[in-house]
Parts: C-alpha cells; sequence; structure tokens
C-alpha cells in the first residue's frame, strides 16, 4: 500500500499545480478539493458503481477514461490539453480528473482490469471488494488534496 500512496500523493500535487500550467488550473484544484471531500460519502452511501458513473454524468466518459493512461503525469496533461481545446469548465474537469485518477490507482492497485468505461461498470458490479479497496483510496485522495490544495476563504 506504500506506493499506492506515494502515486495518490504524486497525482494530487500534480493537480494542485495546476494552476502554473493553465489559465484555469487554480480554480480546477480548488474545485477538485471540494470533489475530494464530499466523494467519499457519495461512495460509502452508494457503492464504487454508481460513483464513477455519477463522476462521468458530472463530466464525461472520456475524461474517466483518462484513468486507464500508465500515469498520473500522462492524464494530467492529456486532461490539459482536452480543457484547452474543449473549453470545458472548472466543475466537469474537476469531476473528470478526480475520477480519472480513481480509476487509475484502482488499476494499479489491481482492483480492477478494466480499459474502457463500458467494462469498469461491467466488472465493478460483480466485484462488491472494490467498494472497500475504492473507499482506502478516496480517503487518501481525501487527505492529501487537503495537505496540498489550499480551501480559499
Amino acid at each position: 500500500m506504500s506506493e499506492i500512496v506515494k502515486d495518490i500523493a504524486e497525482c494530487v500535487e500534480l493537480v494542485a499545480n495546476l494552476g502554473n500550467v493553465m489559465e484555469k488550473g487554480s480554480e480546477i484544484a480548488r474545485r477538485f478539493r471540494a470533489r475530494a471531500r464530499s466523494i467519499p460519502s457519495v461512495l460509502f452511501t452508494n457503492g464504487f458503481t454508481y460513483t464513477v458513473t455519477l463522476l462521468a454524468a458530472r463530466s464525461s466518459r472520456s475524461l474517466i477514461e483518462l484513468g486507464f493512461r500508465d500515469s498520473c503525469k500522462a492524464i494530467v496533461d492529456e486532461a490539459v490539453k482536452m480543457f484547452s481545446e474543449k473549453k470545458a469548465d472548472e466543475e466537469e474537469a474537476s469531476y473528470g480528473l478526480y475520477g480519472a485518477i480513481l480509476v487509475h490507482i484502482l488499476r494499479k492497485m489491481g482492483a480492477i482490469k478494466a480499459s474502457n468505461f463500458r467494462d469498469l461498470i461491467t466488472e465493478s458490479i460483480a466485484n462488491t471488494a472494490l467498494d472497500l479497496k475504492a473507499w482506502q483510496v478516496v480517503e487518501w485522495l481525501k487527505r492529501f488534496t487537503e495537505a496540498f490544495i489550499e480551501e480559499k476563504k
């Protein structure tokens, strides 16, 4: 688990530094922080399948599928490119990045094998242990996000 915790910290740090990379980056990071604080209760109440579907509904399937990339750097770089081209709003970007990072970490843990959104949903429905593994990830995401991304007052 220690390697996974390092990966989560790296992912969150990349999101926290979005303000240095793109114009709306600081706002995306701030909203990502809000996602990191609210999604654990959604996951606890409704499970992983519902949670990842909600994240896709509030962003897009293609943003969630960035989570199938090999690294968080690849995820964030591609997301920046997508946001720049589409002029996606900050809310959509924050949900999509959060979902992509969640999927990426769960794949690195070996908790999921899917390589696209449809397979992810199918696999997650039959995987009751996934909720517990996802819970660990969202808790670490929440703590690192609170540490790396300051709340604006």
